[in-house]
This record gives structure tokens, sequence and C-alpha cells, in this order.
């Protein structure tokens, strides 16, 4: 919910502790206030506090083409007015059973048959229940909505993968329960289109009475004030200084049609209103040359048309820092090793890293993804400083299954396989952790280091102790109770058939990965930290080799591994 919302919610609920005479004779601003609101792009369709109470209803547009006001003002709507199975006997009748609508008996004619959007059920007998509020199941799912618990609303995926609240659900909890204040509301134009296609109007039944308890009398005799226009009806009264209502209802109707609503998703589907960005790439169709082109359809083609154009699988360049965006948020990206998608909004079927270490695809892949996300692509696009990949030559342009190894993927296999048949010696990693780990992409010492924690979690700490105390003492073998679980491995492993050599190779790479742990994290020990990078960069040349050349080692230890120990 909108702070804008609570800001002007919230004052009209409760009794302030500054100029209260005012605020106590002037109920009628609420009346502004809820007005102002129902323009809003976000609009409020219940709220309940100690002086405020709204309650919004949709009813069929013939009901209220006029409105009867008079009949209007006789409506009665409780929050926890539900369907219910009713059994009734009597007037003639004998025993019946039949399913009652929530606004079976509204209190007035004009509502009857409309449809109930909030719903505060309570339960009588049931202790320590705390009644929750409740949206149309109809229309959450006619806006394919779900509920998120740490947003408190029912929300959607826009077009770019983020999520959005379209109805939120608001409680102000105080140390006094007469004083919480419950709201809900929906996105204007989400509720405007269900109201088009249902034919409905929303009606908001309105209260704002305030007095303060101990120092009211009763309102004074003599007839209310009445203000009364086609679609906003009201009553009130006020004892200055000391007390004011007004009630009523007001109607919004939509200006949307089915028709209207058609119009707008051809608009959003008509492809000569996307927008492309450009690039620069190697124009492999016309001399290698590095051109800088759109990747609209009208500029690149495929293999099979007769032009001038480039190729669609004409590839461009990017510096390796583009892929940090993506392996950063997991919970939005799903960051594959050669794809990379956005929840339910888009997806780029390939990319891969050259010898340069510049992340590359091809043009025509880029023109699937939105608009923002190619200019994001196009601040990283340089010339390149080498072809394509090796794997992606033979994949993309051979069309031939790659030689070329990959031993983090090898390795995650091995764990996966532990995974679904575990040992007792092994902890399941889970997917989700197999999927968090990935080579670094750029030589940043941050990066390198969360890839190492994570490979560490994956690997090193599925290794349990007591199960592999118990293959040594099976083996006749000999521990010291204080043993990790390496030196415990290294042991289990001599024990079932390796040699002391074999078993302290196979052991290693989990050790040093291990040991890098904690300095490339930088826990406490900055100077640690320092020497590991620059000795991996040493050795390695960049600290992406060093944990390539570190994987393939793992993997190949965690094959003997897992040939060696019993199931």
């Amino acid at each position: 919910m909108p702070k804008s919302t609570l800001d002007r919610l919230l004052p009209i609920a409760r009794i302030p502790d500054e100029n209260r005479g005012e605020w106590l004779e002037n109920a009628g601003q609420s009346v502004e206030i809820l007005k102002d609101n129902l323009k809003a792009d976000e609009i409020v369709i219940y709220a309940s506090g100690p002086h405020m109470l709204i309650h919004s209803v949709l009813t069929p547009d013939e009901l209220l083409d006029p409105p009867d006001h008079a009949d209007l003002d006789r409506a009665y709507i409780m929050p926890d007015d539900s369907w219910v199975i009713q059994r009734a006997y009597g007037g003639g009748e004998g025993h019946r059973v039949y399913l009652q609508p929530p606004l079976d008996h509204p209190g007035c004619q004009s509502l009857v048959g409309s449809e109930k959007l909030v719903f505060v059920r309570s339960f009588e007998g049931v202790k320590e229940y705390e009644p929750t509020i409740e949206i149309s199941q109809k229309l959450v799912h006619a806006l394919g909505l779900y509920f998120l618990d740490e947003r408190n609303a029912y929300c959607r995926l826009n077009d770019r993968g983020d999520i959005e609240p379209i109805i939120s659900v608001y409680r102000d909890v105080t140390h006094d329960p007469w004083q919480q204040v419950r709201a809900v509301t929906i996105r204007s134009h989400d509720l405007e289109s269900y109201m088009a296609l249902t034919s409905t109007s929303l009606v908001s039944l309105f209260d704002f009475t305030r007095f303060a308890m101990g120092g009211f009398n009763g309102w004074p005799e003599g007839a209310e004030d009445v203000f009364e226009t086609r679609d906003l009806f009201y009553r009130q009264r006020k004892v200055p200084q000391h007390a004011s209502y007004v009630n009523g209802q007001i109607i919004v109707r939509t200006s949307l049609t089915p028709e209207a609503l058609a119009e707008e998703w051809k608009a959003e589907e008509e492809k000569s209103n996307r927008q492309y960005a450009s690039f620069l790439i190697i124009d492999r169709k016309n001399g290698h040359e590095l051109v800088e082109t759109s990747c609209s359809p009208d500029h690149i083609v495929n293999y099979f048309t007769d032009s001038s154009l480039p190729w669609e699988i004409s590839p461009a360049f990017f510096r390796p820092e583009v892929l940090q965006k993506y392996k950063s948020d997991p919970e939005k990206y799903t960051f594959g090793d050669r794809s990379i998608s956005c929840r339910g909004a888009w997806y780029l079927k390939t990319y891969d890293i050259n010898e340069a270490g510049q992340v590359h695809t091809y043009i025509g892949y880029l023109a699937n993804l939105p608009y923002d996300e190619q200019l994001y692509w196009r601040s990283f696009n340089e010339a390149p400083k080498a072809g394509i990949s090796e794997r992606a030559y033979q994949t993309d342009i051979l069309g031939e299954f790659t030689t070329t190894d990959d031993f983090l993927e090898d390795a995650k296999r091995i764990i996966a396989e532990l995974d679904q048949d575990p040992p007792s010696w092994w902890k399941p990693r889970g997917s989700e952790m197999r999927d968090a780990v990935h080579y670094p992409v750029t030589d940043s010492s941050s990066e390198w280091g969360d890839e190492i924690l994570a490979l560490d979690h994956l690997a090193v700490e599925g290794f349990l102790v007591k199960g592999l105390r118990a293959i040594i003492d099976a083996n006749t073998g000999v521990y010291e109770k204080d043993w990790g679980s390496l030196k415990l491995l290294e042991v289990a492993l001599v024990s079932t058939g390796r040699t002391e050599d074999q078993a302290k190779d196979a052991v290693t790479p989990l050790r040093e990965l291990h040991a890098l742990r904690n300095p490339a994290k930088a826990h406490g020990d900055p100077k640690g930290r320092r020497l590991a990078i620059a000795a991996a960069r040493k050795r390695h040349g960049t600290l992406r080799n060093q944990f390539s050349d570190l994987s393939q080692r793992l993997a190949a230890a965690l094959n003997v591994i897992k040939a060696t120990l019993p199931k």
C-alpha cells in the first residue's frame, strides 16, 4: 500500500493529540479525502478504524442507472457477511437447506446480487483467533494474483519480471485493539478492467463518526444536512468542538469498455510499436567487419533470407560486468551456464565467455529482450578482443555437441547424484544450493570470494562426520574424536581401499577450497585475503582461471570419493 494512502487514512481514523476540537467537528473532511483517493492510481476499497468505515462492493450497472440513494441509504453490509449454507424451517414450508450469497439481504434492493470484495470472517467459540482480511477469489483469480506474505499483498509479475502489489492489505496495530486501523487498496486500472468486463460499478459505503469518549452527550435534535448528486450522497451533522458525523455512499464508474481493453492489448502486441537498441557486432556475413546496427527485425536477417543485411547470429561482445546484475539477484533471474531468464518476462537463449573474458551473444537474441534490458546490455557493449568461445563456435555455428569440458558442471552433476540417493556420509545439498554456484565472470575479488564460499557450502559441507566415522569403524580404522570431516574423509578413503597418496590427492582440492573460504571473504583477515588473491592471480593469471582449475580438480576428487566410499 502506498505510504501516501496511509498518510491520508490514519489522520481521519484516530483523534489527533492537537487541535482535537477542530478535528472532532469536521468529519466532512473525510469525504473530500475519499473523493480524491478514488481518482488515484491505487484506491481504498475497505478501511476500518475507530472513527472510519469504508466498505465497497461491485454492483451491476443497470441497478445504478439511475442510483436510488434513498434505497442505498438503508444498506447494511457487515465485514463478515459471506457465503453460507443456510438452514431454514417454517413459513408454511418444511426443512430446507440452500446456499446463500453474502449480499442476499443487504438491507436495500439496490445491492442485492452485488459482488462483495472484502471479507473479515469471525468464528464464534474459536479462542485467540485473529480474523484475517480475505479478498474475493473471483477477483484475485481473474487478475492473476498470488499472495506474498512478506509484502502483505496480492501480487503479479510485470513485463520486466518485477513483483508488483496489485491488492494491498494493511493493518496498523497498536497496544489498544480499539485503535487499530485496517485497510485494503487496489490498483485502479485493474479494478476498472474487472468492472468493465463484469458491467459493474463500485459502490463505496462510508461512515465517518467523530466523538470523544466521556465528552459527548448525544446528537442534538433537528434535521440533518443532506448532500446529493448523481453518484454521491451523504448525511451529516456536527456539534461544534465536540462531535460530527457524515455517512453515505459514493459510486465510481469506469469509462473502460471490453473493446477498449482489446485495443489496449492489441497495442501492446503490435511489434511496430517496439523499440530496439543498436549494438557493435561482427558482421559475419559481410567480411567480418565491425559495424553498428539495430537489433530490429528490419535490420537483421536469418540465413535463408536473400539480403545484404547482417545475420541474426552476428555476435556482439560485452564487458563481463554485464552478468553481475543477474548473478546477484537469483530471486528474479535464473542465471544458467549459457542462458539467462527473468521470471515470466524474458529469456536470453544463449551467451558465453571468450578467451579474453568478454561476454558474447548474438544480436538476434538481444532483439527478444525488453527495450530497457537492451539498453542495459548496450551500456557494456564493446569491440571484440577475441572471437567467440570454442564452445559457442561448436554448438552455435557448427551445430555440434561441444567437446569443451565444464568441470564445475561435472562437480554439480556428481553432487546431484549423491543428493538423489544420499549415502550415510552425505548431507543432501539441494538444487537451490547447486544453482547458486557459478564461475566468476569478472576478475573481481568480491565476486570470486562469493563463489568460493558458495562452492565450499556445496561441496565441503556435504560430508557428514558421523557417517565417515561409521565407515572407519566398520573397516577397523583409527581416528581422533576431534577430527573434522576432511581428515575423516581421508582416513575413510584409506580404510576402503585407496592408498594414502590417492586419499590425500582426493581430499587436497577440498582442503584447498575450505582453506580459501575465510581469506576469500576477508573474515577478519584482510592481509590473508590480499595474499590469497595475489597467489591465485600469480599462479593462474585471473581469479576465474583459478576457480576453473579448482573446479576441475574438485570434480575429479568427487568422482574418486563417490566411487570409493560405500553407498
